[in-house]
């Protein structure tokens, strides 16, 4: 009996399961990962970290990621970018939220009340390593 399970488990996870998007998916490459870490910096250069709160980690399994300053949801990693919503002043994604996109390995400007800079080190990213 337990390879008549097996067997059906394999059938089923053969025509139900996948390593990434098929053909057919709307997703446009997008690959939902684990988990994505950036790090906020005080300058253009993404040289000088602020005194507290600069690396922030994300997990693409919660539908809410609370920030230190805001939350995040509906977090997409893709292969050379992660987009998001923020949520800013809410650690609940109760706020009306902004669509951002972050480059993996580029230092972008986010103005805002304090002009910071944020950067996912190309080198340790790894968020599509768990596709959907």
């Amino acid at each position: 009996m337990p390879r008549i399970t097996l067997l059906c488990a394999f059938l089923i996870c053969s025509y139900g399961c996948s390593a990434g998007p098929s053909d057919d998916d709307d997703s446009g490459g997008a690959y939902e990962g684990t988990t994505v870490q950036f790090t906020v910096y005080t300058d253009a250069a993404c040289t000088q970290l602020p005194p507290s709160n600069s690396v922030v980690d994300l997990d693409t399994t919660i539908e809410c990621n609370a920030t230190p300053d805001s939350s995040i949801s509906e977090l997409v990693c893709l292969e050379d970018r992660i987009t998001y919503t923020n949520h800013p002043n809410s650690n609940d994604c109760s706020a009306n939220g902004i669509s951002n996109e972050l480059l993996v390995g580029v230092c972008q400007e986010f103005p805002g009340p304090v002009a910071t800079w944020k950067y996912i080190d190309a080198d340790s990213y790894d968020c599509l390593s768990s596709a959907r």
